[in-house]
């Protein structure tokens, strides 16, 4: 659900054009109790100027490019973008100080969280921005970030969205309930999770940017491919060179293709290669240590057959079995080494051979001396083992790595030698020749390159069809409840039956591509020659009037289902122009509707000064007599007055009086 802006005051202080009462405060100040506000002047006076306060304080200097024409949203770019210097001086523009030192501060509610926002008229800058009192510093991205999460949409651009399209009722406003793909971004951001919003947004940016570059590509290529055809044609045959050139430029790419997948299968023999190096360094390490503890316990059967006092002959037997060398005549002797191992091993006499195996029922440390020889022994012997399985792994990959590595310098050589080669003949073609080779290359790499990226594009239009499949369900739970509260409020001031149905509109995201059907609902009304309802696809079907309050009924409904506490605020720029005399107190009583005080909405309506039931009938729907001028911000006495207010003031104040009294009578 979506926490829709609560307006609650308005102050602009040192701004030519709001100068106060001569009598009161300076400035302008604008509370917005729950129910109507009324801002009421004439041309000149700065009505649609406040309301544009109101709507920039919320955005800041951003703003959607092409968001303010009236036709079909279609595929703009929903990413907001700073304003022009100049757009930045709107404020400035309309007084002669240039809007210098002059500021407007307000004071909204969204969900539970009030947030005060101050910006510079003469720029847009922000000056402070404050959430439940707490200073979040003036910087636009901390605005942003704040707005976005307390609102609940996932980006800025979605938060401007939500103002144009529901929120303000400008005069240069979009027909809503027309426009399909309108519609498509609003229940978007209105009845998704905002993480949900926001793949949908970057799926459908991705394929639009994809598509946009397929069929930019796809024109080029179609160019070039028209120029080659001419040029072709325009080119004498060029004999044996050119069928040679083909053949070799065949060869090449056959050879370049087996080069590509030789690399990588050198990458998997390469780390094959690194393993069975770490392989043997393991083993190895895992022998050497077998080694030693074998050595060891030679050692150890060498003090336990020898007497404790002939250190003497132990040492020279122990470094004759641990080096292979006699120090007694200085000679290698291996064979003395292994004789007297074997003794050891054995149980028998180390000095005289003599055998010892029954020579006691007790173990003696002897014993126990040659049982850990042959432990260690058979650990060393395991360890050998595994280290030559390590080699030989090892020398395989070396075998593959060296294969491969010969393949590739076969290939590069082959290449090099086809490519030098290609260059001779190239060099040897005509001028024109040589030109539609290099053509054709580029030519055949643009064709592989749109081939990839259409094949990209396409499964990127089946992956998001399934995900608009998916979330559509989330989307049309919503719509029975949409229906009935727009017949609710658009029934107040049709009398032909006029109702929404759901209608999931057949679109294209791009201009190439499958169609998707979209969330959307169409309007379908009875009429002066229809005794049924038909549907109407277009605002020009309807009258002026009708087509404006069927709108604002579409913005109200929507606004109450999706709000988190079925509250909001309503800005309407001058909605008298558009009314026939007799549907006046019919709006009226719609609009009272949406500004009841027990549903905490907010009003605000624009008017002018002007003879006719809608002022009364507003003011006598939405308000008591003790409470109506607080409802009403006066621009005859607050604004700066024109020369024609100046010259008529009598006129106007008998005009605004009347209607402010409700004593006009019809």
């Amino acid at each position: 659900m979506i926490n829709f802006p609560i307006f609650e005051n308005l102050d602009v202080s040192g701004y030519g054009l709001y100068p106060g009462r001569p009598d009161g405060e300076d400035g302008l100040r604008v509370d917005f109790a729950p129910g109507l506000t009324l801002i009421l002047g004439t041309n000149g006076l700065g009505k649609t100027t406040l309301v544009t306060i109101l709507y920039r304080l919320l955005t800041g200097p951003w703003e959607i490019p092409g968001l303010a024409d009236r036709g079909p949203l279609g595929s703009v770019k929903l990413k907001p973008t700073k304003l022009s210097s100049s757009a930045r001086r709107i404020f400035a523009k309309r007084v002669a100080d240039g809007a210098a030192g002059a500021t407007a501060t307000l004071a909204i509610r969204l969900g539970d969280d009030r947030l005060r926002i101050e910006r510079r008229l003469s720029d847009l800058a922000l000056i402070s921005f404050f959430v439940n009192d707490e200073d979040k510093g003036a910087t636009e991205d901390a605005f942003q970030n704040e707005i976005k999460a307390r609102v609940g949409v996932w980006s800025f651009g979605d938060w401007i969205l939500l103002l144009r399209h529901l929120i303000f009722y400008f005069e240069d406003r979009r027909a809503l309930v027309w426009d399909a793909t309108a519609q498509r971004q609003i229940l978007r951001f209105l009845f998704l999770q905002p993480s949900v919003a926001q793949e949908w947004t970057e799926r459908e940016r991705s394929i639009l940017a994809l598509d946009s570059r397929v069929r930019n590509l796809g024109a080029a290529l179609s160019k070039e491919e028209s120029t080659l055809s001419d040029a072709e044609s325009a080119v004498a045959e060029s004999g044996g060179v050119r069928e040679e050139l083909k053949t070799l430029g065949d060869l090449q790419q056959i050879d370049l293709a087996k080069r590509q997948e030789v690399d990588e299968a050198l990458v998997d023999v390469e780390s094959q290669r690194a393993e069975a190096r770490l392989r043997l360094l393991t083993f190895e390490q895992e022998r050497e240590s077998c080694f030693r503890n074998y050595e060891r316990a030679k050692l150890s059967a060498i003090e336990a057959k020898f007497p404790e006092k002939s250190e003497t002959a132990r040492y020279i037997l122990a470094h004759l079995l641990t080096e292979s060398d006699c120090l007694v005549c200085g000679n290698v002797a291996p064979d003395a080494m292994q004789a007297y191992q074997d003794r050891i091993i054995n149980a028998r006499c180390v000095v005289c051979n003599t055998d010892l195996s029954g020579t006691s029922a007790t173990t003696t440390p002897s014993e126990m001396a040659s049982a850990r020889i042959e432990k260690a022994q058979a650990a060393l012997l395991g360890a050998e083992k595994a280290l030559s399985g390590a080699r030989e792994h090892l020398e395989a990959a070396e075998k593959d790595y060296k294969t491969i590595r010969r393949e590739i310098e076969s290939l590069t050589a082959a290449t090099s030698r086809r490519a030098q080669k290609i260059d001779r003949l190239v060099r040897s073609l005509p001028p024109e020749e040589a030109e539609l080779h290099e053509q054709r290359s580029e030519l055949r790499a643009m064709r592989a390159r749109v081939l990839s990226l259409k094949s990209g594009l396409a499964e990127k239009r089946r992956d998001f069809h399934s995900f608009v499949e998916e979330v559509n369900f989330q989307i049309v739970r919503k719509s029975e409840q949409i229906k009935t509260t727009f017949d609710q409020f658009a029934s107040g001031f049709l009398l032909e039956t006029c109702h929404l149905v759901w209608s999931p509109q057949r679109a294209r995201i791009g201009q190439t591509g499958d169609f998707f059907e979209f969330p959307a609902y169409e309007l379908e009304m009875t009429g002066a020659d229809f005794s049924a309802a038909v549907s109407r696809t277009g605002p020009e079907q309807v009258s002026e009037s009708q087509r404006e309050f069927i709108d604002l009924a579409f913005r109200m409904a929507l606004i109450k289902v999706s709000a988190s506490n079925q509250a909001g605020s309503l800005v309407i720029d001058a909605p008298e122009s558009s009314l026939d005399a007799v549907f006046v107190s019919r709006a009226a009583d719609v609009l009272g509707r949406f500004a009841d005080p027990e549903t905490q909405n907010r009003l605000v309506i624009t008017s002018n000064l002007v003879e006719g039931r809608l002022i009364p009938d507003l003011l006598q729907k939405t308000t008591t007599t003790a409470n109506r001028r607080t409802r009403v911000v006066d621009l005859f006495e607050l604004a700066r007055p024109t020369a024609a207010v100046q010259v008529l003031r009598t006129e106007y104040e008998d005009v605004r009086n009347r209607l402010l009294n409700s004593e006009f009578k019809e």
